[in-house]
């Protein structure tokens, strides 16, 4: 349907000329099937919503990561982690998450043992963030949907396939497989504590 102003007429003030402008007077250089333009009405497909959420997981285990990260210095500070690496809970802790009395008689239990308060708060964090990396069942949990993720997402985005290597193709490019992220490539990006 045409429209006075896609035909140069003015438009008489109630409708703003950006929002009533056609595109029928205009020439695309592709076209959009009746398919497609259903298809684009059931959303994105399941392959892209599938790398979406798998991102989204990546991300909240780098979140959770930074935030243990984060909560175990705060407990070395406070002398809450014992000698095997575990976190001491305490249920005194303020608005910051700190618990100011223990770190207090932490002090001075440091300055009569004749003790680097920075020297033990690293070593008893190397040892908590060590522990917990150990242990770490978030990132075995996301090495598992990795997995599914790897043998579902080729086929379902119906990926080429390079005839000369047998290889599946992403974008031009040799498709890489996600892998859960090692030990030493968490180190590096969470590194341990050296004092100052």
């Amino acid at each position: 349907m045409k429209y006075d102003h896609d035909k140069g007429g003015s438009t008489d003030g109630r409708t703003d000329s950006a929002r009533t402008l056609s595109l029928d007077s205009y020439s695309f250089n592709f076209t959009v099937t009746t398919g497609e333009q259903v298809r684009a009405y059931g959303g994105p497909p399941a392959y892209v919503l599938r790398l979406r959420a798998m991102e989204d997981a990546q991300e909240s285990y780098y979140v959770e990561l930074s935030e243990r990260y984060d909560a175990l210095w705060l407990a070395a500070a406070a002398g809450n982690i014992d000698e095997q690496g575990r976190e001491l809970r305490q249920s005194l802790l303020d608005d910051q998450g700190r618990d100011r009395i223990g770190e207090r008689q932490h002090a001075r239990a440091l300055l009569r043992a004749r003790r680097d308060r920075q020297l033990d708060r690293c070593e008893a964090f190397n040892k908590a963030w060590m522990r917990y990396l150990k242990h770490d069942s978030g990132g075995a949990a996301l090495g598992a949907r990795m997995v599914v993720f790897n043998e579902v997402f080729p086929v379902e985005a119906n990926l080429p396939v390079d005839p000369q290597t047998g290889e599946y193709m992403w974008m031009g490019k040799k498709w890489q497989p996600l892998e859960p992220p090692t030990r030493k490539q968490l180190l590096e990006r969470f590194p341990l504590r050296q004092p100052v």
